[in-house]
């Protein structure tokens, strides 16, 4: 019974002192309290679940400190609704609904870089959060979700994001320069910060913007994401009797194969931007069971030539998207996968030493695709495989040496570029090789045939002159 006793009241002495050395969850029931409290450091925060409006938190207090906050000595300062400011918090946001009402913007200073919420400490975790756009279809030249502090972690966290002008149209009207209308883009999540790692997140568009887009840092992860956008014919937008496009005489920033400047149909565009896009200053990025359906290119990679770090896109996918994945310099690609139902599953625009490893899954277009592939640069390794075999698949080229076309539109001419020192390995049954003559010391296996550019040009085939108007069909005597 004594040593019964003695051990019943040490480990009650035990549980004491862990429970009192267990983290204290700080509490809060409003935005403004969770801003105060975020201000701080090493605490866990918990806002309790519930639909919170941007606009009760922007008081015209909290609005003239926004203002006094912003960094005019920067050419485009960012300008936030909401910071994170403390470092070493954990936010359980679990059940937790941020609306932001896109008439909110015209209340915030102008001039700057909108960032409706920027996570600005070091070493946050952020879970469970949605976030939620509501009100009319204008968006603020900015991003939801902004993650400027490094060490950031994301978990679960879903972005519902709507308004942009113009919407409708994709980039058909202007993506930054020029454009034929002033733009209002809405981005979804925004990396900034070194060693940030994103876990389940998910980006709804229904905007002109981008979803998840990383412009700095390195040692960057994104693991099991989800970005979604929608896609729009363009045949659909030249039936438009009012609106942006409609008062241009649906003229387009682009020049399509006919050398016009016009919106040209039978091609299927996202009315989004990029699934998951990186720019070439961040280093080390890696994407995990990442996801992207309908977006304008699923997967934009860019590195510079010379990072010493590839990146790395490992067991993705690419559904639905206007072209599948546009990858630059020092990238690697490996056990991925998509289609080209309504674009080509690849532009490998240029660059060098990348490592392209993809599987190609799905029935035919359901719009006009010109090719599955093209292919330059210097130093590349590329292997395209047949995921599904689907049957009566049209004979889409894989063109080696052979660049994307300008600004990737794909109603736009198809020019050759020097591929040079690149192995392909095709075993797509029915995607014929086209090379160029700008092709330098390719080796290509290929289960399918192999034509030349040079051949079919000089050998087009002889047809009879027109008799009354009518081609013959029969070859020239």
């Amino acid at each position: 019974m004594k040593i019964s006793s003695f051990l019943c009241g040490w480990l009650s002495l035990l549980a004491g002192a862990l429970g009192s050395a267990e983290e204290k969850v700080v509490s809060v029931t409003n935005l403004a309290e969770l801003a105060r409290v975020a201000a701080a450091d090493g605490q866990t925060i918990r806002l309790e679940p519930g639909v919170y409006r941007m606009a009760d938190y922007l008081t015209p207090e909290v609005l003239t400190e926004i203002k006094a906050g912003v960094d005019h000595k920067q050419a485009r300062p960012p300008v936030p609704m909401f910071v994170f400011r403390g470092g070493g918090n954990r936010f359980d946001l679990r059940g937790v609904v941020i609306e932001i009402d896109t008439s909110l913007y015209k209340l915030l200073p102008q001039g700057g870089y909108t960032r409706c919420l920027i996570v600005a400490g070091a070493g946050n975790m952020i879970s469970g959060l949605s976030i939620r756009n509501t009100g009319p279809n204008q968006g603020s030249g900015g991003n939801i979700l902004s993650l400027a502090g490094e060490r950031t972690v994301l978990e679960d966290v879903t972005l519902h994001v709507h308004g942009s002008f113009p919407y409708g149209y994709g980039d058909l009207l202007g993506k930054g320069g020029p454009n034929l209308v002033p733009l209002q883009k809405q981005s979804g999540i925004q990396i900034l910060g070194s060693d940030s790692i994103l876990r389940r997140c998910r980006v709804f568009s229904r905007a002109l913007g981008h979803c998840f887009y990383i412009q700095v840092g390195a040692r960057i992860r994104l693991e099991d994401c989800y970005a979604e956008g929608v896609m729009r014919s363009t045949t659909d937008m030249l039936r438009d009797t009012a609106g942006p496009a409609f008062d241009l005489g649906f003229r387009s920033v682009y020049e399509n194969r006919d050398g016009r400047h016009v919106i040209t149909p039978g091609y299927m565009k996202s009315l989004v931007e990029d699934g998951f896009r990186t720019y070439g200053d961040a280093g080390s990025v890696t994407l995990v069971n990442c996801t992207a359906v309908n977006t304008r290119a699923g997967f934009e990679i860019g590195a510079k030539d010379d990072v010493p770090i590839k990146t790395i896109v490992e067991n993705c996918v690419a559904r639905g998207c206007e072209r599948g994945y546009l990858i630059g310099s020092q990238t690697v690609v490996r056990r991925c996968s998509g289609d080209a139902v309504n674009g080509p599953l690849l532009y490998l625009r240029g660059g060098r030493d990348s490592e392209v490893e993809l599987e190609l899954c799905g029935g035919g277009p359901l719009a006009t695709v010109h090719v599955l592939a093209t292919i330059a640069g210097t130093g590349h390794r590329v292997r395209l495989t047949d995921g599904d075999h689907t049957p009566n698949r049209p004979q889409l080229p894989i063109m080696l040496g052979f660049g994307m076309p300008q600004h990737a539109e794909m109603s736009s001419p198809i020019r050759p570029a020097e591929a040079k020192d690149i192995i392909l390995v095709n075993e797509i049954v029915t995607a014929p090789i086209l090379t160029s003559d700008q092709v330098v010391d390719a080796k290509v296996e290929s289960q399918s045939r192999t034509l030349t550019d040079a051949v079919l040009r000089a050998s087009p085939g002889a047809w009879g002159l027109p008799a009354n108007g009518i081609a013959t069909g029969k070859p020239e005597k």
